[in-house]
C-alpha cells in the first residue's frame, strides 16, 4: 500500500493522517486493491465492502426493464461508496467503471466501529467518512433540484449554474459525455444537444467537448 500513499494522503477521507496512520488503518481495515485495466460494468461492489476511489471512477446506475438508464451518481478519486446502503432488491444499481480505476475495498464491519484501541486514525477517518457522505447527499439534493425543471433548458441551466458554484469558475469540466450527461439530467439526448447549441447561439454559453464556459444565465433566460 507504501506506493500509494503519495495519492491518498491528498484524499479528504485521509485528512489529517499521517502517512504511518494511513498505512496501520488499511491493515486495520483489511484494505485490498480492485484494479480495472478496462472498463467495464459491476453490478454490486458488496454489502460487506466499503471502496475508496484512488485513481479513476466510477458511475452509479439505475435502469428500468426498458434499458433507459438514469445516473445516480459520479464517484471520482478520493471518494467513499458504502456497498450496503447501495444494495437494494427493490432498485438495483449498477456501476460503470472507467478504465484505469483503482479501488481499495475495505472491510465495512471493521470500517464502521473503531477498534480495541481506538486508535486516533480510525476515529478520524470515521469523521471524514461522515463528512464524505454529508456532501454525497448534498449532491443528491442538487440531482432532485435538476429532475424537478420542467424542460430541458431549465435542467441544463440549473445543472452548469450549481458547476459554476461547485468548481468556483465559470471555465467548468464535466465527467460527463453527451450520452451520459442526458443520462445525468434524464433527458433525451439529441433533444439536450439541440438545446445545447440553441443556448451557444443565444450566447449563453460555450462549449467544446466535456469543457463548458457560461457566458450568461441570468433566470430570466429560463
Amino acid at each position: 500500500m507504501e506506493k500509494h500513499l503519495p495519492i491518498l494522503r491528498r484524499q479528504d477521507v485521509f485528512r489529517g493522517m499521517a502517512d504511518a496512520e494511513i498505512l496501520r488503518l488499511l491493515a486495520c481495515l483489511n484494505a485490498r486493491e480492485a484494479r480495472f485495466d478496462r472498463a467495464r460494468s459491476l453490478w454490486e461492489l458488496g454489502g460487506a465492502r466499503w471502496a475508496v476511489v484512488v485513481t479513476g471512477g466510477l458511475m452509479a446506475l439505475l435502469a428500468d426493464p426498458r434499458g433507459n438508464r438514469t445516473i445516480v451518481g459520479d464517484y471520482g478519486p478520493g471518494e467513499l461508496l458504502d456497498g450496503g446502503a447501495m444494495e437494494s432488491d427493490v432498485l438495483p444499481l449498477s456501476f460503470d467503471v472507467r478504465a484505469g480505476t483503482l479501488l481499495l475495498l475495505l472491510d465495512a464491519a471493521a470500517a464502521a466501529a473503531p477498534c480495541a484501541r481506538a486508535c486516533r486514525a480510525h476515529l478520524l477517518f470515521l469523521r471524514n467518512a461522515a463528512q464524505a457522505y454529508g456532501r454525497r447527499e448534498k449532491l443528491l439534493l442538487y440531482k432532485v433540484e435538476y429532475l424537478s425543471k420542467r424542460s430541458t433548458r431549465e435542467k441544463i441551466i440549473r445543472y452548469l449554474e450549481l458547476q459554476t458554484d461547485l468548481q468556483g469558475s465559470r471555465k467548468l469540466s464535466i465527467p460527463y459525455s453527451r450520452q451520459e450527461l442526458a443520462d445525468f439530467l434524464a433527458v433525451d439526448r439529441s433533444a439536450m444537444c439541440a438545446e445545447l447549441t440553441r443556448m451557444q447561439h443565444d450566447g449563453l454559453i460555450r462549449f467544446e467537448r466535456k469543457r463548458f464556459e457560461v457566458l450568461r444565465m441570468e433566470s430570466h433566460n429560463l
